[in-house]
């Protein structure tokens, strides 16, 4: 069996929550031990985008069982703060700075790009903030706190990765804190970023996404085109009742493509799953021909310049088609 390897980035951008973090820090230091290390760089990259999942055996069943207990694969449930960054209902938060602009959203992080330079915002439950404090003050040796500044009206601390690269830790509030990361720019471009980010009503928050990105009001619309997008290729609905995406946060094109067609995928697959324990060949071979077609189904050619998910899901599907089916695909896709 081949050992796939993993960057630097495509780790670093997993979204593993504290502990398991460090967890596969290990692994892929096992599984590649000639990876090259830069300093200063935290073990912690608060980077929990979907985007850049890897379809490595030995990684993929962690980070998809982290990514479903964050709400970022299909068959999430609307979280009880139905606002980004688990802020309180009904409010979002936005930069007010020319030029710059949303490049990625989740339901708990947010990242805004103007060209290289990036300003992320990410949040964490508040029982993580002590041992999250102490990792950053490892960044520095010996370890110190960071720069005492302000972020959003609140405390906060502030470390330098290095000259363009910047964190902030703002103290928690109403059980969670922020960190806001930036980089492609310097101490003085950053802290002027942060004077800038404001916190907003949910409606402004929406109304400042940009054109594709998937609002909460717009959430079932946009996933009955997918779906339609997709039976036009694959020639079939849902196997059984389609279930609803009216509920849950706002999020960009990628995250929300992939809680739709995740959902579409996973209800093929655990059709086909239960068609082989029947000795049903009949649904067995319709599955294996609706999920034959992934590759053509349009939102995963519009992903698949963005991120791996496409991948992981034509692999799965490919196994399917080969009778070989594995048992972690669950796992895998997050059903």
């Amino acid at each position: 069996m081949s050992t796939t390897k993993l960057t630097d980035e495509a780790v670093a951008m997993l979204p593993l929550e504290a502990g398991r973090a460090e967890l596969l820090e290990e692994i892929m230091t096992t599984v590649a031990p000639d990876r090259p290390v830069t300093a200063p760089e935290s073990p912690r990259r608060p980077s929990r985008w979907l985007v850049p999942v890897a379809a490595a055996a030995a990684v993929v069943a962690i980070a998809a069982a982290t990514i479903w207990s964050q709400g970022l694969l299909p068959g999430e449930e609307k979280s009880e703060v139905a606002s980004p960054l688990n802020l309180p209902e009904g409010q979002g938060i936005v930069l007010d700075a020319p030029g710059w602009t949303v490049d990625a959203l989740n339901s708990d992080g947010i990242m805004f790009r103007k060209g290289q330079a990036e300003l992320e915002v990410t949040t964490y439950d508040a029982e993580d903030y002590d041992s999250y404090v102490e990792d950053r003050e490892h960044i520095y040796d010996p370890p110190a706190p960071g720069e005492p500044i302000q972020v959003l009206g609140r405390d906060a601390q502030m470390w330098a990765y290095s000259p363009d690269d910047h964190a902030a830790i703002r103290v928690v509030e109403d059980g969670h804190w922020l960190e806001v990361r930036g980089s492609g720019m310097d101490e003085a471009a950053y802290l002027d970023l942060l004077d800038q980010l404001r916190l907003t009503s949910q409606v402004e928050f929406e109304a400042s996404l940009p054109n594709g990105y998937v609002t909460e009001d717009g959430r079932q619309a946009a996933a009955d085109k997918i779906v339609r997008d997709i039976r036009s290729v694959s020639g079939k609905g849902f196997p059984g009742d389609a279930p609803s995406f009216a509920d849950g946060d706002a999020k960009d094109r990628y995250q929300f493509g992939a809680e739709v067609v995740g959902a579409y995928a996973c209800a093929w697959l655990e059709s086909y799953a239960n068609a082989v324990s029947h000795d049903q060949q009949g649904q067995v071979d319709e599955a294996v021909a609706v999920l034959g077609t992934s590759r053509e189904w349009p939102i995963l050619r519009e992903m698949d310049a963005d991120g791996d998910y496409p991948e992981v899901l034509w692999q799965i599907a490919d196994e399917a088609a080969a009778g070989d089916l594995q048992d972690s695909y669950p796992e895998g896709l997050g059903c």
